[in-house]
């Protein structure tokens, strides 16, 4: 899939971020950085040998967490929400193979209510669409999230700047 990476805008994360998905702390993550071109999030990503499941294709469980991480940074930043994953339902279409960059895209499907969303992601190696998911994530606001334990205090002080940026 071409994307023109000079429309992308870089998304900013929290600092010392340990998630699994998109930490830059996490010594053995993924390291997923994310952009937008203001409809849609992309993230450029190439999976070590270390993380792969039969032979040289990349672990089902490792694109399932890709595409929860698109599709949850995907409501996070198009709507200013603190989003946690409800359903996620992944198709595996084609073998997607390790040391390869991938490309990883999230989309707004549909916003049933103020507190649900519907977000698809895709999965592309090269031209090849390899895998696609349709998640149902919940949305809260900063002070629900942390009511509810989904987040700390501390940390909300660190991610506010994210919810708040309205720069694309």
């Amino acid at each position: 899939m071409t994307i023109d990476r000079a429309r992308l805008k870089k998304i900013d994360n929290a600092q010392d971020q340990t998630c699994f998905g998109c930490g830059a702390t996490n010594p053995i993550g993924l390291h997923m950085e994310f952009q937008s071109d203001g409809s849609r999030l992309c993230s450029f990503v190439t999976v070590p040998a270390a993380m792969a499941g039969w032979d040289r294709t990349v672990h089902g469980g490792i694109l399932s967490t890709m595409l929860d991480e698109v599709m949850g940074w995907t409501a996070i930043h198009l709507l200013k929400k603190i989003a946690v994953t409800r359903t996620i339902t992944v198709d595996f279409l084609k073998p997607v193979y390790v040391g390869r960059e991938l490309v990883v895209i999230g989309t707004i499907a549909e916003r049933p209510s103020d507190r649900q969303v519907v977000v698809h992601g895709e999965v592309h190696m090269g031209d090849t669409l390899c895998t696609r998911a349709r998640g149902d994530f919940a949305t809260l606001s900063a002070q629900s999230a942390v009511r509810l334990g989904v987040m700390s205090g501390d940390y909300l002080e660190r991610f506010l700047p994210i919810l708040e940026r309205t720069d694309d």
